[in-house]
């Protein structure tokens, strides 16, 4: 049978500087087939998981590592590139003008999007950090898709076992996955919760807004500039993943 997959070279945007082990930067990636289509429909708790499975498969060339594992905006831009190869650039979408309330419908080229390079000096501004108040010294973990599936999985988990829990567990188990280390020190959990509870907001806060910031220190720009169609004024909105995004229409 005629093989009419087709497959493009793309450049990470962490040009694999991020991890610890070798990853080849430059992969080579092919369109999703109708099998690839079905794993993805099918439910998973983990489906994160399930997605970074889809982008394994049709990853032609050696990566070094799963999709899984890589940091999360590695991973988006996979996505999107997986998208990119499977049903081409456009992408229809609405947003809502914060003047006059108007819907606009666009159609956006996911290929112009702006990708901003992996930069050693910005990463190492947020990566590792003093907090304010208690002057400690903290290095941060690139959030995976691996890592945020297990959050969604343990704060289930925590409801389960406690239902009458007060607050979300969620908050603290995002907390623990973002700290590496300590003053260089790895703490074992049964020492990092009770340091975590303890610090001053304004630390928490500290280490939440960093790892946003080193979340976002490359990668995809998803902030998109808008013309209203009715007012005529600029705005922006943030890029939304749709039904469009993997089940394109056709008029």
């Amino acid at each position: 049978m005629i093989d009419f997959t087709i497959a493009q070279e793309y450049t990470l945007p962490s040009e694999g500087k991020v991890y610890k082990q070798n990853v080849n930067p430059r992969v080579k990636l092919r369109s999703m087939t109708t099998a690839e289509e079905m794993k993805r429909l099918n439910h998973s708790d983990r489906p994160y998981k399930a997605m970074s499975e889809i982008i394994d498969d049709c990853l032609v060339s050696d990566l070094g590592i799963s999709a899984y594992d890589l940091c999360i905006t590695d991973y988006q831009y996979l996505l999107h590139r997986l998208r990119v190869v499977t049903y081409g650039p456009e992408y229809k979408l609405t947003s809502t003008c914060p003047y006059c309330g108007s819907v606009n419908k666009n159609v956006l080229n996911l290929d112009h999007l702006n990708i901003t390079t992996f930069d050693q000096e910005t990463f190492d501004k947020y990566s590792e950090i003093t907090l304010p108040v208690t002057k400690k010294r903290i290095k941060l973990r690139m959030q995976s898709p691996r890592i945020l599936d297990d959050i969604n999985i343990d704060s289930k988990e925590q409801k389960r076992r406690s239902p009458n829990m007060v607050g979300d567990p969620a908050f603290l188990i995002t907390l623990k996955s973002l700290i590496e280390t300590v003053d260089d020190v790895k703490y074992e959990e049964f020492k990092l919760m009770p340091f975590i509870q303890k610090l001053p907001m304004m630390d928490t806060n500290y280490i939440l807004k960093s790892a946003q910031k080193l979340n976002t220190v490359f990668g995809i720009d998803t902030q998109l500039l808008n013309i209203c169609s009715n007012c005529g004024l600029d705005y922006t909105s943030s890029f939304r993943t749709t039904s469009e995004f993997f089940g394109p229409s056709i008029d």
